[in-house]
């Protein structure tokens, strides 16, 4: 993967992520609510970026 592309993905994540557990905690997305989907997506942004940061220093 593109790591510009990964690193933007990753900062994307982490926004909606954000947005989604703070502004839209009691919100019902399908069977999932708010808040838990919203940390998931934070936490998967977070690890991407992780990634895209590691793979950036070992070039």
């Amino acid at each position: 993967m593109n790591p510009t592309f990964q690193l933007a993905l990753g900062v994307v994540l982490v926004v909606a992520g954000a947005v989604l557990a703070l502004a839209f905690s009691d919100t019902e997305l399908f069977w999932f609510q708010g808040r838990p989907f919203g940390l998931v997506l934070a936490i998967v942004g977070a690890i991407d970026l992780a990634e895209a940061f590691s793979r950036r220093r070992r070039t």
